[in-house]
């Protein structure tokens, strides 16, 4: 399935997008999937991978598994030279719209303890901090903040997913 948001379309990802996802994630995290396992999860009914494109270049992507009604958060990256510009923002309103039309009740992640800003973004879409998983990422030893979306149905997060796509078709992303 894919969404336009103004000049940005959101859609699934497919095998041909591997080299280029993680090609993102190699300028962002410290350690990375491996191609063998991301493809696994493109194939895997209970995962949904997305990717945002502009102008038919990968510019960000984000991972939701599904866990009987719950979902967890796999992953999500924006380029570098894309950060700032809201896309963070517009992949995670993605993964929320795609959480509840699949009638799941939760969303869960794991957040670096010192990654700030993301846990910003996830808390402007509802997220809460509910507990700590000790020396979590095994490139540095730092601890995961496990957040949660107890509630997809709070008509606030509808109104946040709504927000975001409604700027992102007044504004369209920044630094064009």
């Amino acid at each position: 399935m894919s969404v336009m948001v103004g000049k940005i379309e959101i859609r699934d990802a497919v095998e041909d997008d591997v080299g280029k996802i993680l090609s993102i994630d190699d300028s962002v995290f410290s350690t990375t999937w491996s191609p063998s396992f991301l493809r696994q999860q493109l194939c895997s009914e209970k995962c949904s991978h997305r990717v945002i494109e502009k102008a038919g270049v990968i510019i960000g992507h984000a991972g939701l598994m599904r866990i009987h009604d719950e979902g967890h958060v796999s992953t999500m990256a924006v380029n570098p030279n894309n950060q700032g510009s809201g896309l963070g923002s517009l992949l995670l309103a993605d993964l929320c719209s795609s959480a509840i039309s699949l009638n799941l009740v939760a969303i869960t992640l794991e957040v670096r303890v010192g990654n700030l800003k993301a846990q910003s973004l996830y808390q402007k879409f509802g997220f809460a901090p509910a507990g700590i998983r000790p020396n979590y990422y095994s490139d540095t030893s730092e601890d995961a903040l496990i957040m949660w979306l107890s509630d997809l149905f709070d008509e606030r997060l509808q109104e946040t997913i709504e927000e975001t796509n409604r700027k992102f078709l007044l504004e369209g992303v920044k630094n064009d």
